[in-house]
């Protein structure tokens, strides 16, 4: 899935970068593409090129569907952009690179075309995997954009948003609204969450067991036909419900044949999972061989969540791993936003482990953590401050009192 003999010419993008800005400097006022929007070129030659390309994909041939996606985005040409950026999000045919993945889809969303509303999401996506400043907030602006281009999966990540206060404020009736909506919409997963809230009785909602079970059955069903119909997704959210007991009777077994059936389909999420999964139990050499082959699958995906175990794993030295090659993969984390890596890292610099001390770096990831509603992150943020109030009263308490001279 990587190793490509891509010809794309990317300085056309990188002066995008220049007007848009690479991690957090997008706005949707005065930028909006709402207001420039170009028209698509009907060809239908192109569209059958495209077509071949996503033939080419389907079987495999990542490379070659690359390539010829790679001219026609050199075109101009938005379709293929749009497809041309989630290969370069998901590293089919090409190195997984986030950056050159949102540029190429800030070129497309510019188009007003057929997956205009799914190129919006996909921003939506990059900045959530984002570490700038204000990227959760750009986040939900693409995706009331997807929304209002007709993509109704934008009420899934809607849904999260609101629900959690990434952004924005706390907002569980536009949270519930939009995890209805999603449910309606038919994207099962969102549904699972707004079960959960309604089962627990969440952030002070009355639980409601029955209309739990209601929403959970309805999604259920709809899983299992998604992901016997192909979808990595759902297979994933299976995996997950079988391994965690959610709903059904926990089942390590059937719990692994589903993440291995959306990983098979190159999820990787599922690759992450599957990989802790095995790592949690007692595995033999085969399985954590296995194990380490999917982490780093998913790795060199730029997943956030894998490049945080990885570095953990190496920071333990577990399984013969060298704990200096984890600061690249926090480093890599924290590029992606994931909040696990601010965490690790940030104790490394807090600590001079591994790297030069720096309590400033130190707490500027875990502030950015913590922002993130990540628990370990916020505890070391305060226990961080805690200590520099400690050390200033200290040296209050040691420095000697001064007395101001009297006149004359």
């Amino acid at each position: 899935m990587t190793g490509s003999k891509s010809t794309f010419r990317p300085w056309k993008l990188l002066l995008l970068g220049a007007v848009f800005g690479m991690a957090g400097a997008v706005t949707l006022t005065s930028d909006d593409p709402a207001r420039t929007a170009k028209s698509e070129r009907i060809d239908p030659t192109i569209e059958e090129t495209i077509k071949q390309a996503r033939g080419l994909q389907k079987v495999g041939r990542w490379e070659a569907a690359a390539d010829i996606l790679t001219q026609l985005a050199n075109d101009g040409h938005p379709v293929a952009l749009y497809h041309l950026g989630r290969a370069y999000k998901n590293g089919w045919g090409v190195d997984a690179n986030l950056d050159q993945a949102r540029l190429i889809f800030m070129e497309a969303v510019r188009y007003s075309f057929v997956f205009r509303g799914e190129t919006a999401y996909e921003l939506g996506r990059l900045f959530q995997r984002s570490s700038g400043e204000n990227c959760a907030e750009i986040a939900l602006q693409w995706f009331h954009k997807a929304l209002a281009w007709d993509y109704p999966k934008a009420h899934v990540q809607l849904a999260k948003h609101y629900e959690r206060g990434i952004g924005t404020e706390r907002d569980l009736t536009a949270a519930f609204h939009h995890y209805e909506r999603a449910a309606i919409a038919g994207y099962p997963s969102s549904t699972i969450n707004y079960a959960r809230i309604l089962k627990t009785g969440r952030y002070g909602v009355t639980p409601q067991p029955e209309e739990a079970r209601f929403w959970a059955d309805r999604a259920i069903a709809g899983l299992e036909k998604k992901a016997r119909d192909g979808s990595a997704s759902a297979a994933k959210t299976l995996g997950r419900m079988y391994r965690d007991g959610e709903f059904m009777a926990a089942d390590e077994s059937l719990a692994r044949d589903w993440f291995l059936r959306s990983a098979d389909l190159g999820d990787t999420g599922a690759m992450h999972d599957l990989a802790r999964m095995t790592l949690a139990g007692a595995p033999d050499e085969a399985h954590i061989a296995e194990a380490l082959t999917f982490l780093r699958l998913a790795a060199k995906a730029e997943h956030g969540g894998a490049l945080t175990a990885l570095a953990r794993l190496h920071l333990k030295g577990r399984y013969g791993l060298a704990p200096e090659d984890a600061i690249d993969f926090l480093e890599r984390g924290v590029a992606t936003g994931h909040p696990g890596s601010m965490e690790e890292l940030g104790r490394l610099y807090a600590d001079g482990k591994l790297v030069r001390q720096d309590r400033t770096r130190a707490i500027d990831l875990a502030r950015k953590g913590a922002a993130r509603g990540h628990q370990g992150s916020t505890n070391l943020l305060k226990d961080l401050q805690q200590q520099d109030e400690a050390n200033l009263t200290s040296l209050e308490r040691k420095e000697p009192l001064v007395t101001p001279l009297k006149e004359g």
